[in-house]
């Protein structure tokens, strides 16, 4: 059997274990886990009853064939030192690290490679995960992992030239669209005396509905800009407020995200 083992049970691993198997793309006796912390361990049992727990990280490369390592980019070269010696070549290693190039695994394993870069909207099984195929490898293992983060979600291919950015629109985004909706909502209770809680709801129900919109009519944002903002209305000041300020703010974020991109996992 096909075994998918999951080094790593954070926040990421565990939201995978989550949603392979509540999803049904995974049965429970089709995974693995191992992480450094018992209690990781003791939780992940608990959690699901009869899935595969691995008291290390090799023994889990011995016993699974997709290798999916969800830990941090600090932590991935151990980690890939750890479990290389055990492996025979035909595993396929799918890393989530950011930092890590294709070019750095390949370098080190001759097999199937693939970068993820999930979302933590996929918790919700909502938002785009990025994945980037190595060189070597095969339809099956490709078909076989885009599968997978199908369960969680929509998947999008891409370059691996393209995955900074990309990544900072589909698994930062959420973090920088959140901050945008405190923002919202605390101008809105600023002005005036509506309470900050029903605000912030307001502005999420917006944001939620507005990217419904989009999605259902395949309207581009112009489109509705033009709907909404009417010549001389009070959205079309709005609007230019915003396209005064904030395409200079929002380029010297992704500038300031790109660099600490390319720092992450030195």
């Amino acid at each position: 059997m096909n075994y998918v083992g999951i080094i790593g049970y954070g926040h990421m691993g565990s939201m995978l274990v989550r949603g392979f198997l509540a999803s049904g793309v995974l049965c429970i006796d089709e995974v693995v886990v191992a992480s450094k912390s018992q209690r990781s361990r003791d939780a992940c049992a608990a959690a699901w009853p009869g899935i595969g727990i691995a008291a290390t990280n090799r023994e889990l490369a011995r016993r699974c064939r997709t290798i999916i390592i969800a830990v941090r980019p600090q932590e991935m070269r151990s980690v890939l030192c750890e479990i290389f010696p055990v492996m025979d070549g035909d595993e396929h290693i799918v890393s989530l690290a950011a930092g890590i190039g294709l070019e750095d695994l390949e370098a080190a394993f001759t097999g199937s490679v693939t970068r993820v870069v999930p979302t933590a909207t996929s918790t919700v099984g909502r938002g785009t995960t990025l994945v980037c195929h190595g060189r070597q490898i095969g339809m099956n293992d490709a078909l076989r992992v885009e599968g997978l983060f199908s369960s969680i979600g929509d998947v999008m291919l891409v370059e691996e030239e393209d995955l900074p950015p990309a990544t900072l629109l589909s698994s930062c985004g959420p973090g920088l669209l959140a901050a945008i909706i405190e923002e919202l909502a605390g101008a809105t209770a600023r002005a005036s005396g509506l309470p900050k809680d029903q605000a912030v709801l307001l502005a999420t129900d917006m944001v939620t509905a507005t990217a419904a919109y989009l999605r259902e009519t395949g309207e581009a944002p112009g489109d509705l800009i033009e709907e909404v903002a009417t010549g001389g209305g009070v959205t079309e000041v709005g609007v230019e407020k915003f396209r005064e300020r904030l395409p200079a703010v929002f380029d010297e974020a992704f500038a300031a995200m790109l660099e600490r991109y390319g720092a992450v996992g030195k």
